[in-house]
C-alpha cells in the first residue's frame, strides 16, 4: 500500500529541450553540408531525453522508497530499514538547480 507519492515535473527541461530539438530540426533544412543528418541524430536525442527524464516520482510504501524519473527507466529503490535518519531542509533559490 502506498503512504506517499509526489511527482514534480520538469516544465524548464521540458521547454528549454523541445525548444533545442526544434531549433536543430529546423537548422537541418538550412545546411547543405553531407552531415546534416547530425541535426537530426540531436533532435532526437533531445526528446528521448525529455521523455526520459521529464519528471520525478517519489513513492514511500510500507518497505520501500523508489525514485523514479520520467517513464521509469531510471530508478532507484531503498529499503526504508536501511534509512537511519531524516529531516526537513529548506533549499534556496540562488543555489541553483540540482
Amino acid at each position: 500500500m502506498t503512504r506517499y507519492e509526489h511527482t514534480q515535473t520538469g516544465y524548464v527541461l521540458i521547454c528549454g529541450l523541445f525548444v533545442g530539438a526544434f531549433a536543430f530540426a529546423f537548422a537541418r533544412f538550412f545546411q547543405t553540408s553531407p552531415q546534416r543528418e547530425i541535426f537530426l541524430v540531436v533532435s532526437i536525442l533531445f526528446l528521448i531525453t525529455i521523455v526520459a527524464f521529464y519528471e520525478l516520482t517519489i513513492t514511500i510504501d510500507d518497505e520501500i522508497l523508489c525514485a523514479s524519473f520520467g517513464v521509469g527507466l531510471v530508478r532507484k529503490k531503498v529499503a526504508l530499514a536501511e534509512i537511519a535518519a531524516c529531516e526537513p531542509i529548506r533549499i534556496r533559490w540562488w543555489y541553483g538547480w540540482g
